[in-house]
């Protein structure tokens, strides 16, 4: 594991921007994981819309205070730069280091038929605290997100400490039934007890008032021990693998030792319930599904779920972006779980898939960013998957991501994948697949694929970052798309060295199956080593 410390170090080497574990755990997800439900859009105008993390971005005179774009879609159109929003922190000081933006996810959590947004801000000092992490919400309204009700939350059960970093990862659903959407919140560098890094969840839940800390839970790794460095919680999604009607959080530690192989990773789910939310009762955990488990492949790096198969039952792809291929190092790989009756999640008819269309290679890092959407409209869920240290041609880390379509009975499939780069000019360094999301950005009934390379040169400004919008179509994925940076129409701000737009997104799928929980992005989780 040691050596996937280098992978976003060396990208940012000779930038003052701090590869911190914040960001390290931040964006897993970006995943607009679960099908079926409200969709990210927040002045409800029949049109997703697309909500991009700038954790990097200088607020005044104020360094890596991070910030939040949202890109309005429009019905027919699309996203568009005009009529934007920028939003800083809203109810905590701005301050410098908190990298708000970091972690997104959607949901209706007071239930009025606006979506709404949860933001990370993993490296918020409380108090004195340094580093313990917070989560904002912004409430949609007629007009669009709004600062009017917003609020703040820090760790709702345990003891506020330094580095835990909650809200580092984000997923939304409702886990007990009453109709207002939850929310998970990961603090994947929680210690627990004495045992460092181990990791921890929390459920905050939603009212007709908007979330509040009444009825939180907090969780630690259910089933296997809790230990040293697993990073429990460093990924979220949700959906409702049981079919019962209670979305359902699974959880991500990629630095879960498996028996004596390092690193290895696991992946842990907590089923939704009347009344109480999320429990313990019949929790799960998982390994590799289908290829060995070996030392640092980081199963459960990046979540999301989808009906994948169309049985109604939500089904759950995880990543393991530094899976070894044959003798491609950190080539990447993704594994599929399917939902059942009764049992939920489970390893009958498990998959595994490594780099569809081109060549695996090493350091590829396939499965480091994962999202679901009908791409084709045939009521199936599909699944992107980002790949951004993917070299194209002679430009290194330049970033790929594909898509792999999901089938009736029968699940996903390599049949008519698709890879994709970089919208526009394909660069050394970009990271294309960094995050990814999807929604109806033009309301036609097909899932686009929103995606971020955080580290695009903008003009002259190095890890400015941007965000493509690849649109969907009867035949899928359509190459092309449009190209957004903060330089621009209408984006608020200005594309400035190291403000590393894209790293996280949020938006919601057009509504595939089955799923009580709201689209969430977390996604989703960059920097593993930083602080291990």
């Amino acid at each position: 594991m040691r050596r996937i410390a280098v992978v976003v170090v060396l990208v940012l080497a000779g930038s003052s921007w701090p590869a911190t574990q914040a960001l390290a755990a931040g964006s897993v997800a970006a995943q607009a994981a679960p099908v079926g439900a409200l969709q990210a859009d927040f002045n409800n105008d029949g049109a997703d819309d697309l909500a991009v993390g700038v954790p990097g971005e200088n607020v005044g005179s104020i360094v890596d205070a991070g910030s939040v774009n949202v890109l309005y879609g429009s019905p027919g159109t699309g996203l568009v730069g005009v009529g934007s929003q920028l939003f800083t922190q809203p109810v905590s000081a701005v301050e410098a280091g908190d990298q708000f933006g970091s972690a997104l996810a959607s949901g209706d959590f007071n239930n009025d038929g606006f979506a709404d947004l949860a933001v990370g801000a993993p490296t918020e000092d409380v108090g004195r605290v340094p580093d313990a992490g917070a989560v904002s919400i912004l409430y949609g309204s007629g007009s669009g997100l709004t600062t009017a009700g917003a609020q703040t939350f820090t760790q709702p059960v345990s003891a506020v400490e330094a580095d835990d970093q909650f809200g580092s990862a984000l997923a939304s659903g409702d886990f007990d039934g009453d109709g207002p959407d939850d929310l998970g919140v990961g603090a994947p560098f929680e210690d627990v007890g004495s045992t460092i890094f181990a990791g921890a969840v929390s459920a905050l839940y939603g009212s007709s008032g908007g979330l509040g800390t009444a009825g939180a839970q907090t969780f630690v790794q259910p089933v296997s021990a809790v230990e040293f460095d697993d990073g429990f919680g460093f990924s979220l999604a949700s959906g409702d693998f049981d079919n019962d009607g209670f979305a359902d959080l699974a959880a991500g530690a990629p630095f879960e030792d498996v028996g004596t192989t390092v690193d290895a990773g696991a992946t842990s789910v907590l089923y939704g319930t009347t009344g109480t939310g999320l429990t313990l009762a019949d929790a799960q955990t998982f390994v590799q599904p289908v290829s060995a488990v070996e030392r640092d492949d980081t199963f459960g790096w990046a979540l999301a779920s989808g009906d994948f198969n169309d049985d109604t039952f939500a089904d759950l792809g995880v990543g393991a972006a530094f899976e070894d291929v044959g003798t491609a190092a950190d080539a990447g790989a993704v594994s599929a779980l399917y939902g059942s009756t009764g049992t939920g999640l489970t390893t009958t008819g498990a998959q595994t898939f490594v780099q569809p269309v081109s060549a695996v290679e090493r350091d590829d890092t396939f499965g480091f960013s994962l999202a679901s959407g009908d791409f084709n409209a045939n009521g199936v869920a599909d699944l992107g998957v980002g790949a951004p240290f993917e070299d194209v041609g002679a430009a290194a880390d330049a970033g790929a991501t594909s898509a792999l379509y999901g089938t009736a009975g029968t699940g996903l499939s390599l049949t008519g994948a698709q890879t994709f780069t970089q919208v526009g000019s394909v660069e050394a360094g970009d990271a294309f697949g960094y995050g990814l999301a999807a929604g109806d950005f033009n309301n036609d009934g097909d899932a686009d694929l929103g995606v971020g390379a955080p580290f695009e040169t903008v003009g002259g400004d190095f890890l400015a970052g941007a965000v493509s919008a690849v649109p969907g179509s009867a035949g899928g994925l359509v190459a092309g798309g449009l190209l957004f940076t903060q330089d621009s129409q209408g984006v608020p701000s200005a594309a400035e060295p190291e403000d590393l737009f894209g790293w996280a997104l949020a938006a919601g799928d057009p509504g595939l199956a089955t799923t009580a929980a709201s689209p969430s992005a977390s996604s989703r989780a960059r920097s593993p080593g930083a602080g291990r």
